[in-house]
Formats: C-alpha cells, structure tokens, sequence
C-alpha cells in the first residue's frame, strides 16, 4: 500500500494534469429562452429523472481553475490540501473519475467544512457532481446529480454563404445543426442541393442546472432538437421530434429507406455514371458515386441490415457490404478500417458508424467509394427516393397530435408554428 502511494503522488506531481482542448465550444446565447413544460414522457427518459441522491444548491466554497500547464497537486496545495492526500483523493475517486485527465478550464470548489476536513466538488459529466470529503484520513467520494430544468429555444435562417456558416452567424449550436442534417439527409443532398435562400428553422430544449453553474462552465449544456423546418427545391419539409424519432405532422416517420450521404461534413467529388478513370487512365462506368473528406471520417450505415462483409475486397481494398433486404445492398469501399468488432452477420441500424474513410485498394487519393445495389445491378444512389412506409397509428397517433397541438400552441416565434 504504501508503495502504491509513493508511486501514485509522484505521478500526481511530476506528470500533472493532462492538456486536452475543449471540445464543447461554448453555448451561444438563446434568443427565445423560455422555460417549457416537456412535450411527453419521452423527454423525462431523455434526460433522465433525478435519483435520491440529488445535491441541491448551497454555498460551494472557494473557485479555483486549472490553468494550462498547472497540475492538481499544486492547485488544491494552495487550498490547504497536502500533496498526500491529493494522492489518497485520487485513489478514492479513481472508480468515478480519472483525476489525471481532468479538462483545462475546469472549476473545482474547495471548502473546509470543520477543522482539518477538506470538501472537494467538480463536474464529471453535465448534471453529474463529484463530491469528495476528507475525514478523519479517509476521503469519501459521492456521484451526485444536480436538479436541472429543460430551457425551450429558437432560431431561423435564412441561408447565404453555407449551411453551418449562416448558423453559427445565427447562435444555432453545431450539433442542432449536425442533428437537423441528420434527420434532413433523407431527403436532402447536402453536399450539392443546398442553396442560398433556403430556410430553416429549429426549435430545440437545452437541459440547465439550476444551481452549482460555475462547476459546469466548461461543459456543454445537452440539447435535444424537437422541431425542424427546411424549405429546398420547392420542398418545404417540417419534422417534429416523437418517441426518439421525427415524422411529418400526418404521423408519417419522416425517413427515407437509405441515407443519400452516409457521412457527414464531406464533398461529393465523383458522380454515378460512365468517368475517366483516374487510376487506369481509362473511360468505364463508375458504379457509385465519391465523397471526399478527411482519412478516419466516421462512414454510416446508409440503412437497417445484415452485415455481409467486413475485409480486404480486391481493388476497393477495405470494403463493407450490407443486405438490406428486399433486392437492396449498399457497397463502402477504400476505407481506412472497420468499425470495432464489425463482422459479417452483425445486425446494423441507420446510422451506425461501420468504418472511416481512407484511400485504401485502386484509389487515387482519400475518399468513400459508395454504391447501392438492386436485384445486382448498379443504381445511382441519389436517385434512390423510396420513402419508409411507417406511420403512426391508434393511441401512438394521438400522443403525437397531442404533442403537435401542444408545440403549435407553445408561443413560438417562428414563422411556422405562430398563429
């Protein structure tokens, strides 16, 4: 034991923190915030109900910030905290949190709740308090949850330059807008069908502590997108959030049978249709279409089936095949590697990641590959337009009606949904 303690408190002193960027840039401010009552029971097993042991607010001693560069033995040291028991903290709290990867800018409250006791608390996800108390030579280390409230939240758009340019000039976070693409690339091209004049509008709750916020700072709030409108080509598509899925306001899923791109943030740099090949140096048919984006770009399942390959696959090196069943298969070629543990015969969903983007097998540079398949023969992918047949209906239709008249009657700003 007291060899592991020797070891530990010189790791704790000489390797320091761990520097990592963060990730989460932080929350623009809302535009309509306006606290909400949530639509169903789904946003309650969305973000969770809080358990019994739930902290509510109360003073939470001295702030002190870990700057770039300081490590936690010397930060809680001014706070009267010796370097041993730094030590024996972060042995005790090793099965919450790894204290040697604690994040840059994180706020840490330090208090002195009786005479030679230490209270230590810090944020390890959003909503999720570490509490550590010393006594009597013992640290004792708690998860706790903090009361939050869901914030209701709004924008619209008009686009003019790009997609995420115009919405991050608007306030709207990066991930209401990856998650509009997503439940959008059913039916839209992103990569080419896009443009200026488009409109959108979200709507979207943002889950908020209602106290210890300081301790939080430097997480992002988690955000739920509820309601999404998009006006492209003519089309203007509405789709409302219900039970984890989006459909249109007549209770159909809003889904199509296979995603047009199946990733995201990258560039269609070939067509379907007969090329010059780049490599061969030779006309022929090229079966799919190419998307250009950085190697280990995560690649999606573009729907619902079977796995049937995962490996080498001749000239379009590491390649995966999947059935989906009724004629259709979808071909991922020149992938830099697979998914973890992807094998043949693993049941997949739309959306799941099943490798990342390379330049493997006959490639010129780094790229997807991408065809469908139908009854064996090749089909351009962005022509496919078959829309998932699903609808609500009985008690399920409803609910949703229910949830529609209750966000149409919700004193929205937008354009959309006011009266």
């Amino acid at each position: 034991m007291n060899r592991k303690l020797i070891l530990l408190v010189a790791i704790v002193t000489l390797l320091g923190v761990w520097l990592v960027d963060d990730p989460h840039p932080s929350f623009q401010s809302a535009s309509i915030p306006q606290p909400i009552t949530p639509f169903s029971a789904e946003l309650d097993a969305e973000y969770g109900q809080a358990p019994t042991n739930t902290i509510r607010g109360s003073r939470s001693g001295t702030l002190v910030t870990l700057a770039p560069g300081q490590n936690l033995t010397t930060l809680l040291g001014k706070q009267g905290i010796s370097q041993r028991q730094v030590a024996l903290l972060a042995m005790a709290a090793e099965s919450v949190i790894d204290l040697g990867r604690l994040q840059v800018g994180i706020n840490i409250a330090v208090a002195q709740p009786a005479p030679g006791q230490h209270r230590v608390r810090l944020a390890r996800e959003y909503g999720e308090l570490v509490q550590a108390t010393y006594v009597e030579g013992q640290w004792h280390v708690e998860l706790l949850h903090v009361p939050t409230e869901q914030l209701a939240e709004e924008h619209d758009l008009v686009i003019h330059n790009s997609l995420y340019q115009d919405a991050e000039q608007n306030g709207i976070p990066n991930a209401v807008i990856n998650s509009s693409v997503m439940a959008l690339s059913h039916f839209v091209d992103f990569q080419r069908q896009v443009q200026p004049g488009d409109l959108m509008e979200v709507r979207f709750e943002r889950t908020e502590v209602v106290s210890f916020k300081p301790l939080f700072s430097h997480l992002q709030n988690p955000l739920l997108l509820t309601y999404l409108r998009f006006t492209n080509a003519g089309e203007d598509y509405r789709l409302i959030r219900y039970k984890g899925s989006f459909y249109f306001p007549d209770g159909r899923l809003a889904q199509s049978f296979l995603l047009k791109t199946p990733l995201n943030g990258a560039r269609l740099s070939s067509y379907y249709g007969n090329r010059h090949h780049p490599v061969l140096g030779y006309d022929r048919m090229h079966k799919g279409i190419d998307f250009s984006a950085p190697i280990g770009t995560p690649i999606m399942a573009a729907g619902r089936g079977v796995v049937k390959r995962a490996n080498r696959y001749g000239s379009f090196g590491n390649a995966v095949v999947i059935d989906h069943g009724d004629g259709y298969e979808t071909l991922y070629a020149h992938l830099n590697g697979f998914a973890e543990g992807l094998k043949p015969g693993d049941h997949v969903q739309q959306g799941d990641v099943i490798g990342y983007l390379g330049r493997t097998g006959l490639s010129a540079g780094r790229h997807l590959h991408y065809e469908v398949h139908r009854h064996g023969r090749a089909i351009n992918p962005l022509d496919i337009k078959a829309p998932a047949q699903a609808r609500l209906q009985g008690s399920a239709l409803e609910g949703f009606k229910q949830q529609l008249a209750q966000l149409k009657s919700s004193d929205s700003q937008l354009a959309s949904l006011a009266p």
